[in-house]
């Protein structure tokens, strides 16, 4: 019985490469599953990180001409 958790997929490899993979000892169902789940995980973060990046480019402006020489100067003159 398949656990409703889960979903399957079918791949198609050329002749002899499963016999391959069986002889070095690599399950080829567990690495094709861990790839695509960290693919996956990897598509999502990216999205995120991408979304993060536009809401910043929206909702911030250039700082002023001088303000980091300014700034700098008063942390300076205020002895940080």
């Amino acid at each position: 019985m398949v656990s409703k958790e889960n979903e399957v997929i079918s791949v198609r490899l050329k002749k002899g490469t499963m016999e391959k993979l069986r002889n070095l000892g690599i399950h080829p169902s567990e690495e094709v599953r861990k790839y695509l789940e960290d693919l996956a995980w990897k598509k999502d973060v990216r999205n995120t990180i991408d979304k993060l990046e536009s809401m910043i480019q929206q909702h911030s402006k250039p700082s002023e001409a001088g303000f980091a020489v300014r700034s700098i100067r008063e942390d300076r003159d205020e002895g940080h």
